[in-house]
């Protein structure tokens, strides 16, 4: 029997079709000139700052600085596209989302969105299921809505076809990058990659009635932010004590635009509620305190503090279960705080070390928040050691000084998307022993490091770096993370947090509000 292609009737609300966003960048191009100041740009940045080359030369036998000399050779002949997706390439063989190119106007504070969001779990048996999770209203149509299930892209089967997009993403490790893959089919932030190939996705599903149908949904572009009229990335460009994922965090900033309902937007310009909610859950007839932190990427860590100290203090007696599911990272200081308030004891904070090259002497010298770290890169002309000392960012009970601490039972939950500041915080959790770790992964997204921008290392080291094209830039791992107490010394980066447990999500976590990982998380308490 012949199925019908069916087609959205409306187009995504605030967005651009693909096609023409196209036409607007190809009308204006990068000139040469200012892609071979890119290169050199990230030669200098790479050879000579990035703190995790010896590490990821190691581990994942790339050679970005060779790529980089390769490439400033074969600039000439390529388009605007080739050359973007060439010098992307480079990064993304890092393995490192902290470490990449960012493209420049007009593809900065876009997102290339289908509308809609996937998520997967499996039966008892281990046979997965790809169910549409979310859809903007605009494009229900034919029965795809929210529960349909899909079974195809483009006429590959969504299992391979997940994996084969997950190959061509940054993440750590093997789940971090099946995560990353089954994200990116419906929203790719075109700051941090190229826009997609297809202007239009083929998708083959059936609807919750069982009926098996196909359509054809195309790719939109939208801001992520605008300000003064113009398109804007959502991370503070000068902030010294980040470690985020923009990518994902631009991401998680549609997702809250398209998806969420308009009192909690309209709240969240607010308050901190944008990043962190709180609720009572009833697990087999007991109460237990939920809160979900989305991200670290707030403006300072007092206030944050303070707002995790207000939710844990509401918690009933049964205990709190702290979810990081997705959260990208920000500010580090912010997520150390917060772990230092959900303990009744001083925590250990995880320990930063820069590499040992000359530009980090120079960076270590002009810099004076950095000067305890000179003397140990100094000493490594004569010693040979690769990284400097470690030392803690901040000190979280400076900063929570005067706060309430929670002292009763938690368990935090953590997946392949909890990244960076979010590694910081679930390494925290775990070393200084403020409960058990439950995974829907093996490991969280393993990105260990303090992430500089291009724009703020100018600042201390306006003779090496100059000013970049378009608004075009890089960031770069400048500090790598090391845990404390019985994981002294062991990095974050492309390791991050092995869960104590783990929950595969199930149909009534994906369909009915995550019912039974909060279950496996209250037994952990009980």
């Amino acid at each position: 029997m012949r199925r019908t292609l069916a087609e959205p009737d409306k187009t995504l609300p605030d967005s651009v079709g693909l096609a023409e966003f196209m036409r607007r960048v190809e009308a204006d191009p990068l000139p040469l000139a200012d892609r071979y100041r890119l290169v050199a740009a990230a030669r200098v940045l790479l050879e000579e700052l990035y703190v995790h080359l010896p590490l990821k030369r190691a581990m994942h036998a790339t050679d970005p600085v060779q790529r980089l000399r390769l490439l400033e050779r074969r600039l000439a002949p390529l388009s605007e596209l080739q050359f973007h997706a060439e010098l992307t390439d480079v990064f993304r063989g890092l393995r490192d989302l902290h470490t990449l190119y960012q493209l420049p106007d007009p593809y900065r504070g876009h997102v290339a969105t289908l509308g809609f969001l996937v998520e997967r779990y499996a039966d008892p048996d281990g046979t997965p299921h790809h169910i549409v999770s979310k859809v903007d209203p605009a494009l229900v149509h034919a029965g795809f809505d929210v529960g349909a299930e899909l079974e195809a892209w483009n006429g590959v089967p969504i299992e391979r076809a997940i994996e084969r997009n997950a190959a061509a993403q940054a993440g750590s490790h093997l789940d971090a990058r099946l995560a990353r893959g089954l994200e990116s089919l419906t929203l790719r932030p075109l700051r941090t990659g190229p826009p997609p190939d297809e202007h239009r996705v083929l998708l083959t599903y059936r609807t919750v009635g069982g009926r098996r149908r196909e359509t054809r949904v195309p790719w939109r572009v939208r801001a992520v932010e605008q300000r003064a009229g113009r398109a804007q990335d959502p991370v503070p460009t000068l902030a010294t004590g980040l470690g985020i994922d923009v990518g994902s965090e631009a991401a998680r900033q549609v997702k809250r635009a398209l998806f969420a309902p308009p009192q909690a937007r309209r709240s969240a310009a607010r308050a901190l509620r944008s990043v962190v909610r709180y609720r009572t859950v009833r697990v087999r007839g007991r109460a237990y305190g939920y809160v979900r932190v989305y991200s670290f990427n707030v403006a300072g860590a007092r206030p944050f503090a303070e707002e995790v100290a207000r939710i844990a203090a509401r918690a009933p007696e049964g205990g709190l279960i702290v979810d990081i599911r997705g959260n990208p990272g920000g500010h580090v200081p912010a997520a150390e705080s917060a772990l230092q308030v959900l303990s009744p004891h001083p925590v250990a904070p995880v320990s930063f070390s820069l590499s040992t090259t000359r530009a980090a002497l120079a960076l270590a010298r002009a810099n004076p928040g950095f000067r305890v770290w000179t003397p140990s890169i100094r000493a490594a002309v004569e010693t040979g050691e690769v990284y400097s000392q470690a030392f803690p960012l901040t000190d979280p009970e400076a900063v929570t000084a005067g706060l309430p601490r929670h002292s009763g039972p938690k368990v935090l939950i953590t997946d392949a998307l909890s990244y960076s500041a979010a590694d910081v915080f679930a390494a925290g959790f775990q070393d200084n022993g403020l409960g058990p770790v439950l995974g829907t992964a093996h490991r969280t997204g393993a990105g260990g490091a303090n992430v500089w921008t291009h724009e703020l290392l100018r600042v201390w080291l306006p003779e090496l770096l100059g000013e970049l094209p378009r608004g075009a830039g890089f960031r770069v791992a400048l500090r790598r993370a090391t845990r404390a107490r019985g994981n002294v010394d062991v990095p974050l980066e492309d390791l991050g947090v092995e869960a104590d447990e783990l929950h595969r999500l199930t149909e009534r976590d994906v369909t009915g509000h995550n019912q039974d990982l909060l279950a496996a998380a209250a037994a952990l308490l009980g």
